[in-house]
């Protein structure tokens, strides 16, 4: 399907979606053994109805029944294998579409090393069989990805010992702690110490879970639409959590280096057409903000540099050489070393045909450009079903252009 957006001036107010971060950790949550979870204000997404269903599974497991679909969620596959691995030694990982292209089976090789299970298949699906965990002391390289580690913290947190885990080189280490402090409301005993050059997490066993969970808003989608009333109107955004301990929410560090304008009222943000300055900003930790600060960048008075760019390599797409790829289609002066994306002001967005890479948010990037274009079409615009699947009804609510074509 091809998204055609043109320029726009939005107005309105709109609730943000559930957060898929923190939903889909609530549902691994509530796949562990003997936990009584509720959740409540759950979302629509691909992402998260996939952890749905694996937790469904889980709770009435059957052996005959063994193969976890993880849908595209990335998330799902290297946090659930630990979690899997407390009712079964042996089982089936599969997925499909952008997931069926990313390295998974490299992300779990901590469990072959620690634990000898037996993982076959380069590519989904995986097969994995001598499948157990035990508590003990664990080292594990965080610099690829936190998702090993957040499925490795509830796993250990309900077997019958204490156990620790020493991160080295920890990244996004935002959604470490997102992952232990909704496991705190939860119930856990989990303790932090930073050393060095590395994160030492301290797991309390036997913990029985027990909570009602209520889906605080999504930081990472908002990001999408914070931007866009910045460059394109007055927008009111309700259900975020200016607490939040999602990372994303970093995305008002931004605005205040930008100058830009805005006001909390209660849970809801307000956002309204500024002249953004120039910005730098390290998304090392939160490289999911870059695609939508890229949209700002190109909107604020002069060069910015978006530093953590080596974390887009592995995402849905290539993210990095999509940005680079697409934007430079829009006439958008725009470089990178491989690590530090640097973008100048670009005044007029001429009309292009783009793709979107089935990369949800380089669709959402690239539609938030479209309101200040000539008419930007944007190829396989279905993707953000993966994280957002109300996205264009909300822009259109907000006063958005757009026409749809299937093709």
């Amino acid at each position: 399907m091809i998204a055609t957006i043109h320029k726009s001036e939005l107005h309105g107010k709109i609730t943000i979606c559930p957060s898929k971060s923190y939903e889909q950790r609530a549902w691994a949550i509530a796949s562990l053994p003997n936990s009584e979870i509720s959740i409540s204000n759950c979302g629509k997404s691909a992402d998260t109805i996939a952890s749905k269903k694996i937790t469904q599974k889980l709770m009435s497991f059957d052996t005959n029944d063994n193969t976890f679909d993880c849908g595209e969620s990335a998330l799902c596959a290297r946090m659930f294998p630990p979690i899997i691995a407390l009712r079964t030694d042996s089982f089936i990982l599969d997925g499909h579409g952008t997931l069926q292209k990313r390295n998974i089976r490299h992300d779990l090789e901590f469990f072959e090393k620690y634990f000898s299970w037996t993982i076959s298949g380069n590519g989904l699906p995986i097969n994995i069989s001598n499948a157990h965990i035990k508590p003990g002391n664990y080292k594990i390289d965080g610099s690829h990805t936190s998702q090993v580690i957040t499925g490795l913290v509830f796993a250990l947190s309900v077997l019958p010992a204490n156990s620790t885990i020493t991160v080295e080189n920890p990244s996004s280490t935002g959604y470490i702690f997102l992952t232990i402090e909704i496991a705190r409301q939860a119930g856990a005993d989990i303790t932090t110490e930073q050393k060095s050059n590395a994160l030492e997490i301290s797991i309390r066993g036997n913990t029985h879970y027990k909570a009602s969970f209520n889906v605080e808003g999504d930081w990472s989608n908002a990001a999408f639409l914070i931007v866009a009333g910045l460059t394109n109107g007055e927008i009111g955004i309700s259900g975020l959590n200016p607490l939040s301990q999602q990372p994303d929410s970093a995305i008002m560090n931004v605005l205040d280096i930008c100058n830009s304008n805005y006001e909390w009222k209660g849970n809801s943000l307000f956002i309204r057409k500024s002249k953004n300055g120039s910005f730098q900003f390290d998304a090392t930790d939160t490289p999911d903000l870059i695609p939508p600060l890229c949209a700002l960048a190109l909107n604020a008075d002069g060069e910015c540099k978006i530093y953590g760019a080596t974390r887009l390599i592995g995402k849905e797409s290539n993210r990095l050489d999509a940005i680079v790829t697409e934007l430079g289609k829009l006439g958008a002066i725009i470089k990178t070393d491989g690590n530090c994306i640097i973008t100048q002001p670009q005044k007029n967005i001429p009309s292009a045909l783009l793709d979107s890479h089935n990369d949800h948010r380089i669709a959402m990037m690239l539609a938030i450009l479209g309101l200040s274009s000539d008419g930007i079409r944007i190829e396989g615009c279905e993707c953000v079903e993966k994280s957002y699947p109300d996205f264009f009804e909300v822009l259109k609510h907000l006063g958005a252009r757009m026409a749809f074509e299937v093709v």
